[in-house]
Order: C-alpha cells, then sequence, then structure tokens
C-alpha cells in the first residue's frame, strides 16, 4: 500500500482513490495489534483504533450510499442501528479480528459504492441528526465525497498517534509491515 494516494485522473477517479488509501491506512493502524491494544485508549482521548476502524467504515458506508441514493433521502440508521459516534464505537466490545472482517467488508461495499457513483453534481439530501445546521438540506455528491476523505483522513491522524503511544510503530513502518505480510 503506498504511503502517498495514488495518482488518478479526473475528479472522480480522485476522490475514489482519495477515499480508499484513506481507508487503507486508517486499516494499517491495526496492523499487528492484539485484541487489547486495538481497544485500548492509551491517550488522553477516549478514542481507541478499533472504534475507529468502525466508525470510519460507517461513515464511508452512510455517505457513499447516500450519494447512490440521491435525490432520494438515506435515514441515518440505514448503514447500522447502532450509534456511529466514536465513543460508543470506542466502548464496541467484539474482537479485533471481527472489527476488521467488517471493516474489509464495508470498504468493498464502499469501493462498490464509488465505482457505481456517475454524478458529482447530484443534490444529496442532508439526514436528520444534530450536527447538520437545520438550514441545510442538501449537499453535492462531490460535497459528500470530500467530506468522507476529511472525516477518515481526520481519524487516521488519530488512529496514527494511538498506535505510536501504544508501541512506537508510525505510518511509514506500519505500511512496510502490512505490504510484506502480503
Amino acid at each position: 500500500m503506498p504511503f502517498l494516494t495514488p495518482q488518478a485522473n479526473g475528479e472522480l477517479n480522485v476522490l475514489k482513490t482519495y477515499i480508499l488509501q484513506q481507508l487503507a491506512q486508517i486499516r494499517s493502524t491495526a496492523h499487528g495489534l492484539t485484541n487489547d491494544q486495538a481497544h485500548s485508549t492509551p491517550t488522553a482521548s477516549s478514542l481507541n483504533i478499533s472504534g475507529l476502524l468502525l466508525h470510519t467504515a460507517q461513515v464511508g458506508l452512510f455517505w457513499t450510499s447516500a450519494v447512490l441514493a440521491a435525490p432520494n433521502r438515506l435515514p441515518l440508521d440505514s448503514i447500522a442501528d447502532e450509534d456511529r459516534s466514536t465513543e460508543t464505537l470506542s466502548a464496541d466490545g467484539r474482537l479485533l479480528p471481527e472489527i476488521l472482517k467488517y471493516f474489509d467488508q464495508a470498504v468493498q461495499e464502499i469501493k462498490h459504492n464509488l465505482e457505481s457513483i456517475a454524478d458529482l453534481n447530484v443534490l444529496v439530501p442532508t439526514p436528520d441528526s444534530p450536527w447538520i445546521p437545520a438550514n441545510i438540506t442538501h449537499w453535492e455528491g462531490r460535497w459528500c465525497l470530500q467530506h468522507v476523505i476529511a472525516e477518515i483522513a481526520r481519524h487516521a491522524g488519530h488512529a496514527d498517534i494511538i498506535r505510536e503511544t501504544i508501541d512506537g510503530k508510525g505510518s511509514y513502518e506500519l505500511n512496510a509491515l502490512a505490504d510484506s505480510a502480503g
């Protein structure tokens, strides 16, 4: 997995490439961890790698599905019946192999969604949620995909700090280890 995002051409291909690369980056933070390490909260934050994997998978899945469903509104609970907050997901007790399986399946569905998107100009109805201002009712498809990139990249940074706190391994080393593991 390249540390730098691979070259792509055209707006939609660039967005797809960045989303998939950021998902690969956050997954690499779990490489070689034990279940206890993945669930640990070694920093001042309540975040952990297992919760960040679950959260970013759900965010990517929701927003890529929402772009495909547009102009119809995708209910916020359409992807998961559970609270998607990082705090709740960080307390999720599933074992790391189960979380990684869920994450990998979500990435495959996200990839399929991205390959199915044809119109970045489509107006995507925003879900009813406390973090979206009431006066915002739609975002363009391209905005939604940029949001996915920003959300995953933000949390990949959190995961990097958590991983470095656990065992000192940084993203360059983890990418090399993940690549050699095949």
